[in-house]
């Protein structure tokens, strides 16, 4: 402090001592009133009869501040304040660098208050400062808490420490995440997903993004919004937020439509752009527990998800690109035109306006955002708060899967708006797959969707090596976009049977036009997420209801084409698509007319199939006819195939057919079920003679490879080149042997590089681990 800096003091010790004396409001939190504070010169206090002391001390103009001193021993402060500013103001303690602290409007400079709450390190008789700096705002501060633990107040959301990632074995590093995750069996075998993705936007049952649109002038949700609900400046989101009513929600009735529709996995809507969060949220107190329904959507669905032994799954769409920077910013303007023109939209309203309203209490600003521009949303203080809710509600809810409708990069524009979660998704990943193995006893069993890795939409362009560790340390996702190839990691496709959030007379499509996307999935090693929109009330359409039976009828028939099943070394065209299962190479025929067809990748001498020896049209009893040659595999039905059973769906029915392949060769492949191999890379649509046209391959000494099988003995498959290095192979635990994989000259693809026979019968484990160099394996011949 300098000469210019007037002090003011009591002349009486006594007097001095009782100022600054700690009204204790709990064992570990104390209150100091402003007025009883060291001031600049030029700070002058305020009357205000809604302050705890009667006055504030006004911080209006640049190096004005106020101090605390003789503080006790405290990691948090809470600090009173009343300003009409959105902005910052600056805290430091003793002579520790400053920080600056994100206030939001309380609507007047007086009469009305809001919290900031920090989290700092006071040491015992330390000061704190509070000071307006450059660029900072102006406000009035009516007290401060200091002291430990919980303050009975509400997290400052807008303020929250950095979110720690959770002790484990994954650290925040792309390249650790990918070394040591790989997706979980259950993912592997589920294929088929449903999403509820359901949240306050479907109240107005007319769209996605309604949330935003509505304050768009012109637009046609905007029309739709003045004329049904009023003006977004006196209607607005938040009100829908409050008028969502709930009562036709079944949540047991619809898991068991989406069980019989044969998901095997449910994604619930966690929040979406809007900012509004469907669940008992610790860090938005504008949620579903508080606002609205006055329910925990999120924890009903993960009970009854549960009580079905479904897969559970939470969706985040509130990442920092598109709430902070595409919905919110919009919300901060006004009509240009009309009766309405300059008057602002509802997000421009302050706590203060609540009063005596329904919304008494609640500031809009935490819906809405403090008004900002669209730039660098990751490095907002939204951006860390929603660090904060996503873990809150992971550990809330444990969920097997977490998505995100957002990319993992951060590379790519839309709306103006620089997309992607970008730094933020290590950590989240890593405190994610950490916290999981807490309540799975260990086990890493959960899944993280993100998009953007690659393809259409890749949010790596400026990265590219990147993508596949990227790819080997989550399950990437797709909206609608079906990969056009075989991926060597699994993957997701998400899309909706008609318009994400529920629209009056939108269209739907049909029970076949699903099973087509969901073939061309699985045959690229990809899974399909269904969402079946809901009515904003919560219950689905007839018709949505008919096509989710016949999905299911379909899949009762010809699931084993689907659940637990592999690529075949090519995926397909626009008349079949193959996949494996079980030794079996399935290929389901689009738009089959009953008539003889000839599948070409099936020829004789391939890489994959043997001799076919049995073709079946699965839920026909008619016999099938076959040759196979150079050319293919001819199939043709000995007579009429009768449609489906139970589909309603008439092209469904028979049209979409599958036949189950027998051959030869029916070995198991390196990625097949069972198999674990962490850290391992996958490579595909190699065209180099391998078994399934692809491989697993290890550059890194002490990787494992292994599985469990029945049997008395196996061949182990892999190619021989020059430069390879070698393997171990271990039965139940025990060495058996050294495996040398170099050869001279011309790549070996397929060679028989390990025999093992006259073993135990019964259950063993084989176990492949990289001994030097780099290695492969193809695949598995059991005996």
């Amino acid at each position: 402090m300098n000469g210019n800096l007037v002090i003011i003091r009591l002349g009486i010790a006594f007097l001095s001592m009782l100022m600054f004396t700690m009204c204790n409001t709990g064992d570990n939190v104390h209150s100091y009133e402003a007025e009883t504070a060291e001031r600049a010169s030029g700070v002058s206090e305020n009357i205000d009869k809604e302050a705890s002391g009667g006055t504030t001390v006004e911080l209006m103009n640049k190096g004005q501040f106020v101090c605390f001193r003789n503080l006790p021993t405290a990691d948090k402060i809470a600090i009173r304040y009343a300003t009409e500013n959105v902005g910052v103001f600056s805290l430091s303690v003793d002579s520790q660098p400053g920080l600056k602290v994100n206030i939001h409007s309380s609507g007047s400079f007086e009469g009305s208050f809001l919290y900031a709450v920090v989290d700092v390190n006071i040491p015992r008789n330390g000061s704190v400062t509070l000071s307006v700096e450059e660029g900072d705002v102006a406000l009035c501060i009516d007290k401060i808490l200091v002291g430990k633990g919980d303050f009975g107040l509400p997290p400052d959301i807008w303020n929250l420490p950095k979110l720690e990632v959770a002790k484990g074995p994954f650290v925040a590093d792309w390249d650790s995440l990918s070394n040591y995750y790989s997706a979980p069996d259950w993912w592997r075998e589920a294929k088929f997903g449903a999403w509820s993705h359901w949240d306050p936007q479907s109240m107005p049952e007319y769209g996605d993004w309604y949330a935003r649109n509505m304050y768009i002038e012109g637009h046609w949700q905007y029309n739709y919004h003045v004329e049904h609900f009023g003006h977004p400046s006196e209607y607005g989101y938040k009100d829908i937020c409050n008028d969502w009513v709930i009562d036709k929600w079944n949540p047991e009735e619809l898991m068991k439509l989406y069980m019989d529709m044969g998901a095997r996995y449910f994604m619930a809507m966690g929040g979406h752009h809007d900012n509004f969060d469907c669940y008992d949220s610790k860090y938005q107190p504008w949620n579903s527990v508080r606002v609205g329904p006055k329910m925990d959507i999120i924890g009903i669905w993960e009970k009854v998800a549960r009580s079905h032994k479904m897969r559970f799954g939470i969706g985040f769409h509130s990442s920092p690109p598109r709430t902070w920077g595409q919905f919110m910013t919009v919300r901060y303007t006004a009509d240009r035109d009309g009766d309405k023109a300059g008057v602002p939209y509802d997000a421009m309203q302050t706590i203060l306006d609540g009063k005596g309203k329904w919304w008494e209490g609640m500031d809009p600003a935490d819906l809405y955002g403090p008004e900002h521009d669209v730039m660098d949303p990751l490095l907002s203080p939204f951006a860390n708060q929603f660090m904060w809710r996503v873990d809150d509600a992971i550990t809330k809810y444990h969920p097997d899967m977490i998505y995100f409708d957002e990319s993992a990069g951060d590379s790519y524009l839309d709306l103006g708006v620089n997309m992607g979660l970008g730094f933020l998704a290590p950590p989240l990943i890593a405190n994610y797959y950490n916290k999981s193995m807490t309540w799975n006893n260990g086990k890493l069993d959960v899944v993280f969707n993100a998009k953007g890795v690659g393809g259409r939409y890749n949010s790596f362009p400026n990265n590219p090596a990147l993508i596949p560790i990227v790819e080997r340390a989550m399950v990437k996702s797709t909206e609608f976009y079906i990969e056009s190839e075989i991926m060597a990691y699994p993957f997701q496709t998400e899309r909706s049977l008609s318009d994400w959030h529920y629209k009056k007379g939108a269209p739907y499509a049909q029970a076949d036009e699903v099973i087509w996307g969901l073939m061309e999935n699985v045959s690229r090693n990809g899974s399909l997420l269904l969402n079946i929109p809901q009515h904003g009330r919560g219950d689905v359409d007839e018709e949505a209801v008919r096509i989710c039976h016949d999905i299911g009828a379909w899949l009762k028939i010809n699931g084993e084409a689907v659940y637990g099943s592999r690529p075949f070394e090519v995926w397909g065209d626009h008349q079949v698509l193959f996949t494996r299962n079980g030794g079996y190479v399935y290929a389901t025929l689009l738009n089959w007319n009953d008539s003889a067809i000839t599948l070409k990748a099936l020829h004789s001498g391939g890489t994959t199939v043997g001799d076919v020896t049995e073709v079946v049209m699965l839920g026909s009893d008619i016999p099938f006819t076959f040759t196979q040659n150079a050319d293919g595999l001819m199939v043709k039905p000995s007579g009429e195939v009768l449609p489906l059973a139970g589909i309603e769906n008439a092209s469904l029915s028979s049209r979409y057919r599958v036949l189950r392949i027998s051959h030869t060769k029916g070995w198991m492949n390196d990625d097949d079920p069972g198999v674990t191999a962490t850290g391992w890379k996958r490579y595909c649509n190699l065209n180099s003679g391998d078994y399934n046209n692809d491989l697993t391959v290890s550059e890194r000494v002490g990787d494992v490879w292994s599985c469990s099988f029945e049997g008395k003995g196996f061949d182990i498959i892999a190619p021989k080149e020059q430069g390879a290095g070698s393997m171990e192979i271990l039965i139940d635990g025990n060495s058996h042997s050294i495996v040398d994989l170099s050869t001279v000259g011309e790549r070996l693809p397929q060679r028989v590089v390990c025999q093992v026979a006259n073993l135990a019968p019964g259950k063993h484990t084989l176990s492949i681990i990289n001994r030097k160099g780099k290695v492969a394996v193809d695949a598995l011949c059991f005996r």
